[in-house]
């Protein structure tokens, strides 16, 4: 489940609005909505603090394919951790997909000159 749905059935599950939650995280509502839409995703420490609004670990927020890792040996600092994405963003690979798409039509366009060119001599 992405991150965005969480937030939202937790929140409708608390009872609480985005401008609340907002309040809470100290961010404004528009950010609060982008991580529910997720067009955003909130930093280590912005999830930490909505883990705690919500009385659930940190871990249990983070979507399928997202890991946290610790840089610290357990002790609590600034730079406690990362969220580390496993997986490209579906948008990513789509664009990606479709430059393969074009480099492949590049490349058999460039094999159609040679092979004219050749044809020619």
């Amino acid at each position: 489940m992405k991150l965005g749905n969480k937030l939202k059935g937790l929140r409708v599950e608390k009872g609480l609005s985005t401008i609340q939650v907002a309040d809470m995280l100290d961010v404004s509502e528009s950010t609060y909505r982008r991580y529910e839409a997720d067009k955003s995703f909130p930093d280590v420490f912005i999830l930490d603090k909505i883990a705690k609004i919500y009385d659930k670990n940190l871990i249990d927020l983070l979507p399928e394919g997202m890991t946290i890792i610790n840089n610290n040996n357990g002790e609590y600092s600034n730079n406690a951790g990362y969220i580390v994405n496993q997986y490209l963003s579906e948008k990513l690979t789509e664009q990606y997909e479709v430059r393969l798409a074009e480099k492949d039509k590049q490349i058999e366009e460039l094999r159609e000159m040679i092979n004219r060119l050749m044809a020619k001599k």
